[in-house]
């Protein structure tokens, strides 16, 4: 009879052990899908500012949303819809940072969420109007 108390207590101890291991690993891979998210929601506000700047050539009026020089410092605000970035935001902030000798400096700060996760990414770059 103690043998089997044992063995019981014993599988209720290594039970109880293996559920505390799954339910960290799943909010552990939670945060690093949420913390993935919140990094290709930031990248693609960087993206949105580099467009603006330097629209492609197949969409001269790109740079009518320019949030450079015009508008240095003053954030722009996004939300996404789309299925992997669905309720993701992001803020994008733009500087110009030196003029010199007719070429632009300009740091882009982008800072994309989810939930309560946050990521942010620099960009430097330069444009030279020459």
């Amino acid at each position: 009879m103690p043998a089997a108390i044992f063995v019981i207590t014993l599988m209720a101890a290594i039970a109880a052990g293996i559920n505390l291991l799954v339910s960290q690993n799943a909010e552990t891979f939670q945060e690093e899908t949420q913390l993935t998210r919140a990094f290709y929601a930031a990248e693609s506000g960087a993206g949105f500012a580099m467009n603006a700047l330097f629209p492609p050539d197949e969409f001269p009026n790109y740079n009518t949303t320019a949030i450079c020089p015009e508008n240095a410092g003053s954030p722009r605000e996004y939300d996404f819809e789309s299925e992997g970035l669905s309720g993701c935001s992001v803020s994008v902030s733009c500087v110009t940072d030196a003029t010199v000798d007719g070429v632009d400096y300009f740091t882009i700060t982008s800072t994309g969420s989810c939930g309560d996760v946050t990521r942010t990414i620099r960009v430097r770059t330069s444009f030279d109007a020459d």
